[in-house]
C-alpha cells in the first residue's frame, strides 16, 4: 500500500527533530552530571587528605572532558544542520532565478537594462536576435547600436526621467527592419539598490503593430462609412447639373462646324464635363453598399485579364512585368469586375511612380495561416514619403500633379476590398538602404470562398 501524498517527507522531518530532541536531552543531562558531579568532588577533597587529592583530579578532568565532548557533538549536529539549510535554501533560490530567467527569455518582448548614459547592461535573446546579434555583442555598447538616432534619443531621455523622478514612465517607439516597421510599447522601470537610489533602468517593450494596425483600419472604416455617406448625396447633386451642361453642350456642338474656334471650345467643355461625370461615378461606386456574398472570381485569372488589358502601356513606359502567381489558388471571395479595377488602380498608380521605366511584380499565394489569398503588387518606383501614407487611402488625396489624377482610385480600391472582408495595406521607401529597397508595395488580403460560404451558413 503507498504511502500518502507528503507523509513521508513529514516523518523525515519528524525524525530530525526527534533526534535534535534527543541530543539536547543528552547534552543537558551530561552537563547537569558533570556539574554535580564536580560539586561532588569539590566538597569531597575539602574533607580528603592531601595525598588522596592525587586520585580525584583525574575524576574531575573526565567530568570536563564528558561535558566538551557532549558539546562539541551537538555543535557538530548543529553545524552539519545548519549547512543542510544553506544548501537547500541555495538550491531553492537557483531554481527560482532559472524558473525567472527561462520565463524572460522565452517571451517574445524587448527586455533590457542600461545605465544613466543609455549603455547597455543586460538584454534577453530576443531583443539581440531580432537585432540580429546575441546578447554579449550589444552589451556595454549604447543605445544607438540596436535603435536609431531619434527612437535612441528619446529613450535617453526617458532613462533620465525615470532616474530623476525614480518612477516608471511608459512610451511608444518604432522600429524599422528590412522593408518593415513594428511598434512597440515600453516600460521604463527604475532598478534601486537597498538605499533607494536608481542605480540602472529595466526596459520591457512588447510588440502591438497588429494593435496599430486594427486601430487604423477601425479609424479608417469609420473615416470611409461617413465619408460614403457624404460622397453619395454629393454625388447626387453633381449629376443632375452634368447631365445638363453635357446635354446642351450636345446640343451646341451640332450647330458649329469642326474647324471653329466655337466646337473646339464645345468639345473642350464636354471633356472636362466628362471627367466630372467620371468622378461622380467613382463617388457613387464607393457609396452603393450591395452584398454580393454570394460572388466569388478567380484572382489569376483577374490578373491576367488586366494585364492584357495595360500590357502595351507598361511597355510604352519602359515597365517589366513579372508574375509570381500561386498555382491552384482557391476562388476568392469577390465581384470579378470590381476586383479587376482594384487591380488596375493599384497598376496604375505603380506605373505612375516610374516615370523612367522600371520593374512591376505581382505575385499571389495563399497564407494558409489566416485562409487569405495575398496578391502583392510592388514596383521600384520613388516610393511614398513617410508622412503621405497616412492619408493614401483619402478621398482626393493624391501625389500627383495638378490634372494627373483625382486621388480617388486607391480611396475606391480600399472600398471594395473592405466590402468582401478583405484588408488593402501599403508599404514605401523613398530611398535604398541595406535592408530595404525603394519602391512601394501594396498587399491584398482577400477571403477564401470556402469561409465565405462557412459565414453564410
Amino acid at each position: 500500500m503507498p504511502f500518502p501524498k507528503g507523509s513521508v517527507e513529514r516523518h523525515r522531518k519528524m525524525g530530525d527533530r526527534s533526534r535534535t530532541t534527543i541530543y539536547k536531552r543528552f547534552l543537558l543531562i551530561a552537563a547537569v552530571i558533570s556539574i554535580l558531579y564536580l560539586a561532588f568532588m569539590m566538597g569531597h577533597l575539602s574533607n580528603v587528605p592531601a595525598q588522596r587529592h592525587v586520585f580525584w583530579w583525574p575524576c574531575i578532568g573526565i567530568s570536563f572532558m564528558l561535558m566538551a565532548a557532549a558539546s562539541l557533538f551537538y555543535g557538530h549536529r548543529r553545524v552539519r544542520s545548519l549547512k543542510k539549510q544553506v544548501a537547500a535554501k541555495t538550491e531553492e533560490l537557483k531554481k527560482s532565478e532559472e524558473k525567472y530567467r527561462r520565463l524572460v527569455e522565452s517571451g517574445e518582448d524587448f527586455v533590457f537594462t542600461t545605465n544613466r548614459s543609455g549603455h547597455f547592461q543586460s538584454l534577453n535573446n530576443f531583443t539581440a536576435n531580432f537585432f540580429g546579434g546575441t546578447p554579449s555583442d550589444f552589451i556595454g555598447r549604447p543605445l544607438t547600436a540596436l535603435f536609431s538616432e531619434d527612437v535612441a534619443a528619446q529613450q535617453r531621455e526617458l532613462i533620465g526621467l525615470v532616474f530623476q523622478v525614480g518612477k516608471s514612465v511608459r512610451d511608444e517607439f518604432s522600429v524599422t527592419t528590412g522593408e518593415h516597421r513594428a511598434w512597440f510599447s515600453a516600460n521604463f522601470m527604475p532598478l534601486k539598490d537597498k538605499q533607494g537610489k536608481v542605480t540602472s533602468v529595466l526596459c520591457i517593450a512588447r510588440d502591438i503593430t497588429e494593435k496599430k494596425k486594427l486601430e487604423k483600419q477601425l479609424v479608417n472604416s469609420e473615416k470611409l462609412a461617413s465619408i460614403g455617406t457624404l460622397a453619395a448625396g454629393v454625388a447626387h447633386e453633381l449629376n443632375n447639373p452634368l447631365g445638363i451642361i453635357l446635354g446642351f453642350t450636345d446640343l451646341l456642338l451640332e450647330k458649329f462646324d469642326k474647324n471653329t474656334q466655337n466646337y473646339k471650345d464645345l468639345k473642350t467643355i464636354e471633356r472636362h464635363s466628362l471627367q466630372c461625370k467620371q468622378v461622380v461615378e467613382n463617388l457613387l461606386s464607393f457609396a452603393r453598399h450591395e452584398e454580393n456574398i454570394s460572388e466569388y472570381c478567380n484572382i489569376n485569372e483577374d490578373i491576367h485579364n488586366v494585364i492584357n488589358v495595360v500590357r502595351h502601356f507598361l511597355e510604352m513606359k519602359d515597365i517589366e512585368i513579372q508574375l509570381d502567381l500561386a498555382p491552384r489558388l482557391p476562388v476568392a471571395r469577390g465581384d470579378s469586375r470590381q476586383m479587376q479595377q482594384v487591380l488596375l488602380n493599384l497598376i496604375n498608380n505603380s506605373a505612375a511612380a516610374m516615370e523612367d521605366g522600371g520593374v512591376l511584380e505581382i505575385k499571389t499565394n495563399l497564407d494558409g495561416r489566416h485562409n487569405r489569398i495575398c496578391i502583392t503588387v510592388r514596383d521600384n518606383g520613388h516610393g511614398i514619403k513617410e508622412e503621405d501614407l497616412e492619408r493614401i487611402f483619402d478621398p482626393f488625396f493624391t501625389t500627383k500633379g495638378e490634372g494627373e489624377g483625382t486621388g480617388l482610385g486607391l480611396f475606391v480600391s480600399h472600398g471594395i476590398v473592405t466590402k468582401y472582408g478583405g484588408t488593402i495595406t501599403c508599404e514605401s521607401s523613398t530611398a535604398d538602404g541595406p535592408d530595404m529597397r525603394r519602391g512601394t508595395t501594396f498587399t491584398v488580403m482577400l477571403r477564401t470562398a470556402t469561409e465565405g460560404m462557412d459565414d453564410e451558413k
